[in-house]
Parts: C-alpha cells; sequence; structure tokens
C-alpha cells in the first residue's frame, strides 16, 4: 500500500516536535549527570536538528501540493515545543536558574512571544507560498539561541557570557512579533530571479562554511539573519525613495 504524499510532511513534523521534546528532556536531566555540559549541548543540536526538519517538512508539503490548513497548525504546534519551549529550558538550565525569579521570567519570553508570532502568523496567513517574513521566524529566534550555546561552548571549553544571552533572548523573542521583513528560503529553481539567484549562492556560501566550521560560524550566521531584518529597515528609512520626474499617463 502506497504512503499517501499528505502523509510524509507530516512525519517530518513529528520528528521535528520530538526533537524539541528531547532536547526538553536533555536540558532537564542535564544537572548531575556525568556528562553535563555535553547534554546540554546535544539539546542545542537537537533544536537545530528540528529547524532543519521544519524546514524540509514545508518544501516537502510544497513538493507535494500537500499544504493545508491542518498541516499549518500542527506545524505551529511543534513549533511551539521545538523553538519556543525547548529553548527556552535548555537557556533556564543553562544560564538563567541561579538568577531565581528573573531568571525563570527571562526564560519563559522565548516561549510567550513565539506564541504569539505564530498565532498571528496563522490568523494572517493567505495563501502557502511567503515571499518573505513578516517578524523574525521563530525557527530563526530559537537557533539564534542554540547556536549560542554551542559557540559558547566551543570557544570557552564551559558556559560563560550568561549577561550576553539575556540580550540575544530579549531582541530575538521582541523581532518575532514585529512587522520587520525577514527572507525566506530561496526558491531551487533554474528559473528564477536575480534575487532569487543572490539568496541560493548565499545559503550555498554558507552551507560549505557550516560542512567545515559548525561549531564556529553557526551562530555568527544566525546573528547576521537576525541582524538582516534590522539593517534592512534601517536602510529603507534612510534612503530616499526616488520620486517620479513625470506623472503617469492616465488611459
Amino acid at each position: 500500500m502506497r504512503m499517501r504524499s499528505e502523509m510524509v510532511p507530516g512525519f517530518f513534523t513529528l520528528a521535528n516536535m520530538f526533537c524539541g521534546f528531547y532536547a526538553s528532556i536533555m536540558a532537564a536531566t542535564a544537572d548531575g549527570a556525568a556528562d553535563t555540559e555535553g547534554r546540554f549541548v546535544t539539546a542545542a543540536w537537537l533544536i537545530i536538528a528540528a529547524g532543519v526538519l521544519d524546514v524540509l517538512d514545508g518544501k516537502l508539503a510544497r513538493m507535494t501540493s500537500s499544504s493545508s490548513d491542518f498541516g499549518v497548525q500542527y506545524d505551529s504546534l511543534a513549533d511551539v515545543i521545538s523553538f519556543g519551549i525547548a529553548p527556552s529550558l535548555v537557556s533556564y538550565f543553562i544560564f538563567f536558574r541561579h538568577w531565581g525569579t528573573v531568571g525563570l521570567l527571562v526564560s519563559f519570553v522565548p516561549v510567550m512571544f513565539g506564541a504569539i508570532r505564530l498565532a498571528r502568523f496563522n490568523a494572517q496567513l493567505k495563501g502557502y507560498d511567503k515571499p518573505y517574513f513578516e517578524g523574525l521566524p521563530i525557527p530563526a529566534a530559537a537557533l539564534a539561541i542554540a547556536t549560542f550555546i554551542i559557540f559558547n561552548y566551543e570557544i570557552w571549553g564551559e558556559f560563560r557570557l550568561a549577561k550576553l544571552l539575556l540580550p540575544l533572548v530579549l531582541v530575538a523573542s521582541l523581532l518575532m512579533v514585529t512587522n520587520i521583513r525577514y527572507e525566506t528560503m530561496p526558491n531551487f529553481s533554474l528559473q528564477s530571479n536575480r534575487a532569487n539567484r543572490l539568496k541560493i549562492l548565499a545559503v550555498l556560501i554558507g552551507s560549505v562554511v557550516l560542512i567545515f566550521y559548525p561549531q564556529q560560524t553557526f551562530f555568527p550566521l544566525m546573528l547576521g539573519y537576525l541582524l538582516s531584518g534590522v539593517v534592512r529597515l534601517v536602510w529603507v528609512i534612510l534612503t530616499p525613495k526616488a520620486e517620479p520626474t513625470e506623472p503617469p499617463e492616465k488611459k
């Protein structure tokens, strides 16, 4: 019996959800374990794996023409677990649990704003193909946190600079609920415009760099994407729009 094409993206969404669930367990049970720091790093990589699966399930849904309202809701529920709860718990158990109530509230911020972003996204959804994201996507915010943890441990051999994670968490969370434009993944097609070809080139270069230096470069790349929307907004505001020299003809 052939598996229906509509079920394939759903399995990727389920795998995404499991990665987020497992990352949460790894973070919650790391304290006191023989490989405490290794468990935290593994939890961060599981969040990244969930991000990869999230991209794949969307691509597969469009390739198989199986996008649906149910799939959108199902994907959003998985995203709350993998990109809301999981990074919040990992951040809490590594950095913020020693801050008492303040640490608890800071750790809750990604879940809160992530859920708001997903609810807004679903309510405003018109069609399944998006030319750009309105606000920072929740997987990007989660990956910025996860890659910071990996980068932190790779550079210092321990988890340091909690005070640097604090602004990262707050800024990434706030960007999720703004109207700032963020680029989507490129359409890998031979027939595409110049802007899409540039995005393909950027993704390919970033992928090659990640293959050779994943621990050192993943966080800078995610930080670059996080800031790209802000930089673009500033550029649009500061760059004067060219005014037409002649009014258009009325027919």
